[in-house]
């Protein structure tokens, strides 16, 4: 028997009630055997003193439930018993409100499973029966809240934050042509993030089309999830995907505070290395995703308004989640122009990591074949290959 009433034919809730999940319950649980449903009612019991709002039915009387109310924040969904589990996952998705967290259990034990479900499509949680109510209060109970359990925060891929020392400097053309190299070559999962969301180029540069949903997922960060950036990020070259965005310049932002937290979050959850081009003035959401990157690339040009604004960028505090310092990058050095590189490295007070010549026909040939010089075999392959190998991915097998 249910433990709720289904709602009847005339009684569904609209799905587009609310746009913005207006009045959706915070939880609810669809089980489909009674031990199961006293091992989770016995578990979250803490977590909603007035009675765990669970269900007792079938998994198709569940997809029948869902497809007619507004999803809630977070959802349980029981899919033992079915003959082809991932079918049953993917059956969920027209009924299942972006934003809304998903949690599983079934009967499926292996890892494959568990890794499909939780980093392509989205899935928060998932666990297997015969359910044990210490793993369930554990792993569940705080997504049930509608919190994220303490582990989250450091499983998953991490970040690298390019800054441009100044504008001009060919930060983008660094970050494009190292996601490009991770992603496509090194075939790592890889998205290139663009943090300025009126004036960045990465997606121009990397031959992807600007994506309308990052915005939206920055205006409603309580949605963002993995299966929301997977259907807003583009696909560029190999493992290589691209979030960028076009907002005209006359359009005034307002920036939620928290939105690239929860942004990355579900990034780090879908790909092994965020690349995130920063502008030279970050702001909003620029800063917040700089203070959250695991690894800080600083490209400055031996210009002495470009080093004065390196040196500044170097006396940042790290971020919370940087454990080395910055790794510095000098492009379009010109020996006959600029101080030696050793002058430059005593003025900034740290090791230059990289050198990148001036590269000017070769990075103009890139952009006129629609694609990043990186991908041509050369000098700045070969430094960016450099780069890559400091950033501790294997390059090793990669022609220069």
């Amino acid at each position: 028997m249910n433990e709720l009433a289904l709602p009847g034919p005339a009684e569904p809730t609209s799905r587009h009630h609310s746009e913005r999940g207006g009045g959706r319950p915070a939880f609810m649980g669809f089980v489909r055997d009674d031990a199961s449903l006293q091992v989770i009612r016995s578990a979250l019991a803490s977590a909603f003193p007035t009675g765990v709002p669970l269900q007792r039915v079938s998994f198709a009387e569940t997809l029948d439930y869902l497809a007619r109310v507004d999803t809630p924040r977070t959802v349980l969904i029981d899919i033992s018993g079915e003959e082809q589990p991932m079918s049953a996952v993917h059956r969920l998705e027209p009924v299942i409100d972006p934003g809304t967290r998903v949690l599983i259990i079934g009967e499926e034990r292996s890892i494959g499973f568990y890794r499909s479900l939780t980093r392509t499509l989205g899935v928060s949680e998932y666990l297997s029966k015969p359910l044990d109510a210490a793993l369930v209060s554990r792993e569940l109970a705080p997504w049930a809240v509608g919190e994220v359990p303490a582990f989250e925060t450091s499983r998953g891929g991490s970040m690298v934050a390019v800054c441009g020392a100044a504008g001009g400097v060919g930060a983008t053309t660094i970050a494009t042509g190292l996601a490009w190299l991770i992603g496509g070559e090194i075939r790592r999962h890889t998205i290139l993030l663009d943090a300025d969301l009126q004036r960045g180029s990465a997606a121009l540069a990397s031959n992807a089309p600007p994506s309308t949903g990052l915005r939206n997922a920055l205006d409603t960060p309580d949605r963002i999830d993995p299966l929301l950036i997977e259907r807003a990020a583009q696909p560029s070259i190999g493992r290589l995907h691209v979030l960028g965005a076009e907002e005209p310049l006359t359009e005034p932002w307002e920036y939620h505070p928290g939105g690239g937290r929860a942004l990355l979050n579900a990034l780090r959850q879908r790909y092994n290395l965020v690349v995130a081009d920063i502008p030279a003035r970050p702001t909003g959401f620029a800063a917040e995703l700089l203070a959250l990157a695991h690894m800080r690339v600083i490209v400055t040009t031996g210009a002495p308004r470009s080093l004065g604004n390196a040196a500044r960028w170097l006396a940042l505090p790290p971020g919370q989640m940087q454990t080395s310092a910055p790794i510095v990058v000098l492009n379009r050095y010109q020996r006959k122009r600029c101080p030696p590189i050793s002058t430059i490295a005593s003025t900034l007070g740290t090791e230059i990591a990289v050198v990148v010549p001036e590269l000017r026909t070769i990075v103009a040939k890139g952009s006129d074949l629609g694609e990043p010089p990186v991908a041509r075999k050369g000098p700045f392959r070969k430094v960016l290959l450099d780069l890559a190998g400091r950033l501790g991915v294997g390059t090793a097998a990669l022609a220069t």
